[in-house]
């Protein structure tokens, strides 16, 4: 694939989008989650990790505009084509009454004051409007007379994501091959008596090393007839436990998702068929798709091959969508209609409990008119022995 500007993949995203908010009977459209605001603007930043600093996006028919804060402003303009950017500086006292519980005086009144003076008239598109979770800034609360004009947006921006562009593939690729290197490069420093805090500090490090722009989700779990998710502990790696490493790295805010499954020296016979239970299931999954496949009927042939329920293991699913956000949209599980074939990417993750351990397998796809190609490496035939 030859990958488009961002200028052109931008402006290719805006017409989509204006078209949408025409149909929806808007003209506007508000981003505030990281996301959302990456998918108007394709601006990454860690202030999304200072929640005292709002960063509004707000398509309109005519532009594209960014409401930040002043000491933001320059990167915002230098890295976002044709943005139009309107600052904000000041920390005001927050009234009473509007739920704002982090300190008397904060930068957000000042950022919602700002926005009302860059809104046009009409219709204006919300996304996360009055979200129960995830949780989602509701800063146009803070604007006078607002909600009387607005409408939930979510679906119009999750409608577009969920459908990957070729530049969004090749941002994809390009993620998931920084986290092949960095798995590589932690494959050859894995030994016996390493804690997962250890094992997690390598794992950082190499993917740093290998070009990622920043750390996602990881995972880390020796000894697998504990659950899978968790902060890495100071719990020690030793001959007999399985070690599970989940990987996530972001490049251009695009995410890698995929995980390896450890052994010291040769791994015990119920081992090993766990394993391989989770990885007919992927194997027969992947077999099975055509044009018209969904990610429920996807879940159904991982049941089949694995015995399974996708509620039978801690996961709940038997995996999910991948792009700016993770986990995104559509969820591999036998109410998610979602038809795969329309460019979704996904990771396909088999989980399985086998005679108390949890074995996972992942790899990455895009899904385009019954084919499908895969973004991440081949998982690994057997489990990973070290020593």
């Amino acid at each position: 694939m030859n990958c488009l500007s961002l200028a052109e993949e931008l402006a290719a995203r805006h017409t989509a989008l204006r078209q949408d908010l025409e149909a929806a009977g808007a003209n506007s459209l508000i981003a505030t989650r990281p996301s959302s605001v990456t998918y108007l603007t394709g601006y990454t930043t860690a202030t999304w990790s200072n929640f005292s600093r709002p960063i509004i996006a707000v398509l309109t028919a005519t532009e594209l505009i960014m409401v930040v804060a002043e000491t933001e402003a320059d990167a915002v303009r230098e890295r976002v084509p044709g943005v139009t950017v309107r600052d904000y500086v000041e920390l005001l006292a927050v009234p009473s009454g509007t739920h704002l519980p982090d300190g008397l005086v904060q930068f957000v009144p000042a950022a919602a004051n700002t926005l009302e003076q860059t809104l046009p008239e009409g219709m204006i598109a919300v996304d996360g409007y009055h979200s129960v979770f995830p949780p989602v800034a509701q800063i146009t609360d803070l604007v006078p007379g607002l909600s009387k004009r607005c409408i939930d947006g979510s679906s119009l921006i999750w409608n577009r994501m969920l459908s990957k562009s070729e530049w969004e593939v090749c941002k994809l690729r390009e993620a998931a091959s920084v986290l092949e290197e960095a798995l590589a490069q932690l494959k050859e420093t894995l030994r016996p008596g390493l804690t997962e805090q250890e094992v997690f500090q390598r794992l950082a490090s190499a993917a740093f090393d290998s070009g990622a722009h920043g750390l996602g989700y990881n995972n880390v779990v020796a000894g697998v007839q504990r659950g899978l998710f968790g902060a890495p502990t100071a719990r020690v790696w030793e001959k007999g436990d399985v070690l599970y490493v989940d990987g996530g790295v972001l490049v251009d805010g695009y995410w890698a998702d995929f995980c390896r499954m450890y052994t010291i020296g040769t791994a015990l016979p119920h081992q090993n068929a766990g394993y391989h239970r989770a990885l007919r299931g992927l194997r027969e999954a992947l077999n099975s798709v055509e044009k018209e496949t969904t990610a429920a009927e996807l879940c159904h042939t991982i049941q089949r091959a694995t015995d399974l329920d996708p509620g039978d293991v801690g996961f709940g699913r038997f995996g999910h969508g991948l792009g700016l956000y993770m986990p995104e949209p559509p969820s591999i599980h036998v109410d998610d209609t979602t038809l795969l074939g329309n460019n979704v990417v996904a990771c396909v993750e088999p989980a399985v409990l086998h005679e108390g351990g949890n074995y996972v397998v992942e790899e990455e796809y895009f899904f385009t008119n019954g084919t499908y190609e895969l973004l991440s490496p081949h998982v690994p035939d057997d489990l990973i022995e070290i020593g």
